[in-house]
């Protein structure tokens, strides 16, 4: 189930990404959220949890950014916030938005911090702040179709996971 949730959302990223032209409203970050959604899976396991963050992280950057472990290190820590709000945080759909919105704005602020840093480009809050708003609405979408089929399917194959 988790592998099969990872491979769809880089799957679906893949696609859209190549259909949606950059700077519209929908930005597809599916990997990042598909973090959000298999976290429960890992009952007791969070090494194994954060193993999986940083192997999608680095599979995102060979895919899409053709940098080598500047996702995984992202991913990680990504993974980490996840397990920490998940601490306080039932498992709900409207838990799973909001982790994911949090998550995808840490996600952006980190890049573009670490871009900013290193010189690779300049940018401004309000390109920023546009950017995390044209993000989060089809990712918070797509969590919530993602949370709603993941649940049904657990429940119905009887698959364990956090509640």
């Amino acid at each position: 189930m988790i592998g099969f949730i990872i491979s769809i959302s880089l799957l679906l990223e893949s696609i859209l990404s190549n259909l949606i032209p950059i700077g519209t409203y929908f930005t597809p970050l599916f990997s990042i959220v598909s973090l959000v959604i298999i976290y429960p899976y890992f009952i007791n396991d969070d090494i194994r949890y954060i193993k999986y963050c940083g192997i999608t992280g680095l599979i995102y950057d060979v895919i899409f950014t053709n940098t080598l472990f500047f996702n995984m290190i992202i991913f990680i820590i990504i993974g980490l916030i996840i397990k920490l709000i998940n601490i306080t945080l039932s498992n709900n759909f409207i838990n799973v938005m909001i982790i994911t919105a949090i998550n995808i704005i840490v996600y952006l602020i980190i890049s573009y911090f670490i871009l900013w840093i290193i010189g690779y480009k300049t940018f401004n809050y309000d390109y920023l702040f546009s950017t995390i708003s044209k993000t989060l609405i089809l990712n918070i979408i797509y969590s919530v179709v993602m949370y709603i089929v993941t649940d049904k399917i657990s429940k119905k194959h009887k698959i364990l996971k956090i509640d």
